[in-house]
């Protein structure tokens, strides 16, 4: 009978805001045991997860037994997944755990969760940990198969956060014409314009007021970062009938940008017209309307860099979708024995309270001027 290859699709990079790739396997000897993974480490996140199926031949339509968990799930307590950390060119284990003095390995915990419908089944199992990882170094993974004692191994270096040039700031962020740094953010102090004429406040709070104006957001690379997504994110209050107050927010998505190198300290910016501020506005605020809203305010923005490693940039870049009718290209993994992808990323963010002018503007723009928003130069905080 024709034997089916059964695997995993990897979900969508939902960290860096990127389209879902496929992972194919090559045929497997009868009996051969390999396992696909998913896994993206972060040290700014309290959690961490791992996703791990099987890849094996299977008789029959390869659908249907994607449907049937205990085909593409290990069972519990099958596998035993850990990490260890390592600093470069070292082979000897090194300190896991972040304010654990002695931890050198991690053995993360498994759990059941539900995903999305689609091709296979919804109830997956990941492992986890909640130990806080270090921003250095390389950590590496084991799976290893209790029962068998197969190991499938990987290793990754890891990425730190997006910083300034000072030492308070994620990172500097740069409005026209630019302060020494990104102070005050929101919720951490107010500059007045005292004396009156000197623009102090103008140059201390966001101002996209001039709609015909190319802003800049502008950071440094990080040591071992090579792909970078920048968010900025607009939020907003929707009141509504009986004084009820809905907090929410849209995205202007940039376009990811690579760095030259690896080295870190390179400047790095996005831009855009103005103008497309107030036009993401008036497509992307209806989507999320929910009631009657009797008027808006304008909040805060808040600036969102994630930087990914060298190993989620090549997986990304081979795995993308081909547009040439040649669809036969090789697929990436890192994933010794198996298929998929263990790599590191890290997020960075401030966010910054609106000047009076901004406020009006977005009030008073014939594009924005029907999400009835409203002129209000009260910060509120959070």
């Amino acid at each position: 009978m024709k034997k089916n290859k059964l695997y995993i699709t990897l979900l969508a990079l939902t960290v860096l805001s990127l389209t879902s790739c496929k992972n194919d396997l090559e045929v497997l000897a009868p009996g051969e045991e390999s396992v696909s993974v998913y896994g993206v480490i972060n040290p700014n996140q309290s959690v961490q997860n791992i996703r791990i199926n099987k890849v094996y031949l299977t008789d029959g339509d390869a659908l249907t037994a994607g449907q049937d968990a205990s085909q593409i799930n290990y069972g519990p307590g099958e596998l035993k997944v850990t990490l260890q950390r390592f600093m470069s060119g070292s082979t000897t284990p090194t300190l896991t755990t972040v304010g654990n003095p002695t931890k050198k390995e991690i053995v993360l915990t498994e759990t059941v969760v539900t995903t999305a419908s689609g091709d296979f089944n919804a109830n997956q199992r990941i492992w986890q940990t909640t130990d806080k990882l270090f921003n250095t170094g390389e950590y590496k993974l084991t799976i290893t198969n209790v029962s068998s004692g197969k190991e499938f191994t990987s290793q990754t270096v890891m990425v730190d956060s997006v910083k300034s040039n000072g030492s308070i700031m994620p990172f500097n962020w740069y409005p026209n014409p630019s302060p020494p740094n990104a102070f005050p953010t929101h919720c951490n102090g107010y500059v007045l314009d005292n004396p009156l004429g000197t623009g102090t406040k103008r140059s201390a709070y966001v101002d996209y007021s001039n709609t015909s104006f190319t802003p800049d957001i502008k950071f440094k690379s990080v040591a071992n970062g090579v792909l970078y997504k920048v968010i900025m994110r607009f939020h907003y209050i929707d009141s509504l009938a009986g004084g009820v107050g809905i907090r929410n927010y849209v995205d202007y998505n940039f376009a990811t940008e690579k760095s030259p190198s690896k080295a870190g300290n390179e400047q790095m910016s996005v831009s855009f017209p103005a103008i497309d501020f107030y036009r993401n506005l008036a497509t992307e605020i209806p989507k999320k309307t929910t009631g009657t809203v009797l008027f808006r305010t304008s909040h805060y923005i808040e600036y969102i860099i994630t930087a990914g490693n060298d190993d989620l940039n090549t997986f990304l870049e081979i795995n993308q979708p081909s547009n040439s009718i040649a669809q036969d290209k090789p697929n990436y993994s890192n994933i010794n024995g198996g298929v998929g992808i263990f790599a590191s990323s890290s997020r960075s963010s401030i966010s910054k309270d609106l000047l009076d002018d901004f406020i009006d503007e977005i009030v008073e723009n014939s594009i924005t001027q029907p999400l009835l928003f409203k002129k209000n130069y009260t910060f509120i905080c959070p």
